[in-house]
């Protein structure tokens, strides 16, 4: 049977049939949840049927010894109560210095700076009590592109941790319509948190005198939550299609793309996700950025039942202090999080050396055998030997690891399954479709695809005939994925001829290649748009192998990267004509042939200097670097796997799956990644 529902004769010309959960097989949520239609009326929802539920979290901060302690919360009622002040403290400021609407969404944004804290869901919250829309600046975003965030959106008023305000108002001339800034800190500095650490109450002072002498307000949420008490105003729920967010694209290729999204839709994709996976009673850590779209997903999901929602401290060194700490249940990741844990915890266990890596092995091995065989995720002997030791690392209470954003190693997955004794679960989804999409069900064991449609979320394929994927193609159906669902994005922001191009009919083209697998899930194979997304950055490999094709010792590129390396690596075909001699100069042997010279370590090595040589030359951005390569004797074309489309593009995915295992030798060889460099901010 397979794990997809078909609706019946649904295929047309150029399409696979659309499907469906199999539980959802009308393609509706079956009246569950349905009567919340906005993500105000979730929260009011969360707030009435668990009054005085412990609901949103943070670390204690002592800053004499620059740490934290145990968890401190805010019940449902605490914020219920803090939400309606702060949201009539907000009338009163628009009202007074920011009274119009952007024309573009006929409704008021609130921009929201900081790293992931109570007051930011605070903020969103008391932004829907009156109609108005979040707009999410990542903590980490750059003086540009926060700058580039405030202009596009026309943000009048923000709020922000204490730490962004000396920023800003150096650069005030770059956010000429910016009027009143909110601190999230005291700005009398009484309740220290990290980001206050550089101020006192002189420093504060003297940052509002330059904030009056700019004609901008500088005040702080304490300040404007009295401010509602004192005169309190009538919320203005928002209805199912006002504006719940503003999401900004990762850029992958250009400038950014605003995502409007309308609190009908991004409630509909959050009822979807619980209906599919989502437990009933949940500790969170809240670590990936909330400017982006995956974690306020799984957040706004989990409220659909009771949920604990404890921040992370902020500091990327000290989130699994942070999981000791909050002992969560739940918690988001993408890849390279995993992949950085995965690295470390191996490195100990099952690839150490003597007795522990051979018991590790072991252990790791029979417990795969166990799950994949259905028999459950525990184990008793193994567990107490080994792999209880790494689930504390995660708190030891984790029941739920919820994986996006790229697809994850068989290998990772497999091992945090045994390793954490729990179900590891991917799923695809997109910000323009409100991170909803496939997932995989609550006891899917399989490893190597995302999943099947969410409950009441359509997918089809679409034939790519240009690069070889047709929804036809036997016994794989590959092509684009389509979504249609009540869930995807109004439109892009004053862009309506992208959002046209995004659309065929009421289906969302994703850009992103699946193929349908004969159990029924699906598995992501390639991009249309080839998009690699490393550790820290996206980009478009077909125009850096047009330039690196440029050099004379090069016939052929093929770039590669991956969520779990800093740096590109490449397949480099040589052109022989002068290839041969200049390596053969190199090593001083002037009768080497190509195979063995492409074998040649040191020959090798230099191509990779030459490479980056060439990167200056050409003016190849600094993140693209290429650090390591193999070379291939070999033109694409004369190696007998179908590489090349009749059109000579290269066929990505049949590139990829062939040198598999070359890759993870180049992978391996690079650099390791550290904490300070980890990026766990990527949206989907």
């Amino acid at each position: 049977m397979l794990k997809s529902f078909v609706i019946p004769s649904s295929e047309v010309p150029g399409y696979s049939p659309i499907y469906r959960h199999p539980d959802y097989k009308d393609g509706s949520h079956k009246n569950n949840y349905t009567d919340i239609t906005t993500v105000y009326e979730l929260f009011k929802t969360q707030d009435k049927v668990r009054p005085k539920e412990k609901f949103l979290g943070c670390r204690t901060y002592y800053p004499e010894t620059e740490s934290f302690g145990d968890y401190e919360w805010l019940t449902t009622t605490d914020v219920a109560e803090m939400v309606e002040d702060f949201g009539s403290g907000l009338d009163q400021l628009f009202a007074t210095h920011a009274p119009e609407v952007v024309e573009t969404t006929g409704q008021q944004p609130l921009g929201i700076f900081s790293i992931n804290r109570p007051e930011w869901i605070l903020a969103e919250l008391a932004a829907s009590r009156s109609r108005r829309y979040s707009v999410g600046i990542s903590d980490v975003a750059g003086v540009e592109s926060s700058e580039f965030y405030i202009c596009t959106s026309e943000l009048k008023i923000i709020v922000c941790s204490m730490d962004k305000i000396p920023r800003m108002l150096e650069r005030i001339e770059h956010t000429p319509e910016l009027k009143v800034v909110i601190s999230m800190d005291r700005l009398d500095c009484t309740q220290p948190t990290p980001a206050t650490q550089a101020f006192n109450v002189k420093t504060t002072e003297l940052l509002k005198s330059k904030a009056a002498s700019l004609g901008l307000l500088l005040t702080d949420i304490n300040q404007v939550i009295e401010m509602g008490r004192v005169n309190p105003t009538e919320p203005v729920p928002p209805k199912p299609t006002d504006y719940y967010t503003l999401l900004f694209s990762s850029g992958t290729t250009g400038a950014q793309k605003g995502i409007l999204v309308t609190h009908g839709s991004f409630v509909y994709s959050c009822r979807s996700s619980y209906l599919a996976v989502m437990p009933p009673d949940t500790n969170y850590l809240s670590y990936m950025s909330l400017a982006h779209v995956f974690d306020r997903f799984i957040i706004y999901s989990l409220m659909h039942g009771v949920v604990h929602i404890g921040f992370s401290c902020g500091n990327k060194a000290l989130i699994m202090e942070d999981m000791q700490t909050l002992r969560p249940n739940v918690i988001g990741a993408i890849p390279i999080f995993l992949n950085l844990i995965y690295n470390r915890v191996t490195t100990a266990t099952v690839d150490a050396k003597g007795v522990v890596g051979f018991l590790s092995r072991f252990g790791l091995k029979s417990k795969i055998k166990r799950i994949s065989s259905g028999r459950g995720f525990k184990h008793a002997f193994w567990d107490k030997l080994i792999f209880d030791k790494v689930a504390k690392l995660f708190g030891g209470n984790i029941r739920l690891v919820f994986s996006a954003a790229m697809s994850l190693d068989p290998d990772v997955h497999n091992f945090f399954r045994a390793a954490l004794s729990c179900n590891v679960i991917q799923g695809f989804g997109q910000s323009e479709t409100m991170a909803s999409g496939t997932i995989q069900r609550a006891n899917d064991v399989s490893v190597g695809n995302v999943g099947i449609p969410m409950p009441g979320i359509d997918i089809r394929l679409r034939s790519i005939p240009d690069i070889s994927y047709n929804a036809t193609d036997s016994p794989c159906p590959r092509g684009e994925i389509m979504v249609r669902s009540k869930a995807i994005f109004s439109k892009y922001y004053n862009e309506p001829e992208k959002t046209v191009e995004a659309m065929d009919g009421e289906w969302l083209a994703t850009g992103d290649i699946a193929q349908l697998n004969t159990d029924g899930s699906f598995t992501i194979i390639d991009r249309i748009k080839n998009i690699i997304r490393t550790a820290d950055f996206d980009v478009e490999p077909e125009s850096l192998e047009m330039s690196y094709s440029k050099h004379k010792l090069v016939d052929a590129v093929f770039v590669h990267g991956s969520m779990r390396a800093f740096e590109l690596i490449a397949i480099v075909v040589p052109k022989p004509e002068t290839f041969i001699p200049w390596a053969q100069e190199l090593i001083g042997d002037s009768k080497a042939g190509l195979a063995d010279l492409c074998n040649n370590k040191k020959v090798v090595a230099e191509m990779v200097a030459v490479l980056r040589s060439h990167e200056l030359a050409e003016n190849v951005s600094a993140p693209a670097l290429i650090g390591a390569v193999h070379l291939e004797p070999l033109p694409f074309d004369k190696i007998n796997c179908n590489f090349l489309t009749a059109s000579l593009k290269l066929r990505r995915f049949l590139i990829v799956k062939h040198y598999d295992t070359i890759f993870e030798g180049l992978y391996r060889s690079l650099p390791s990644t550290t904490d300070a460099n980890d990026s766990t901010s990527k949206n989907k």
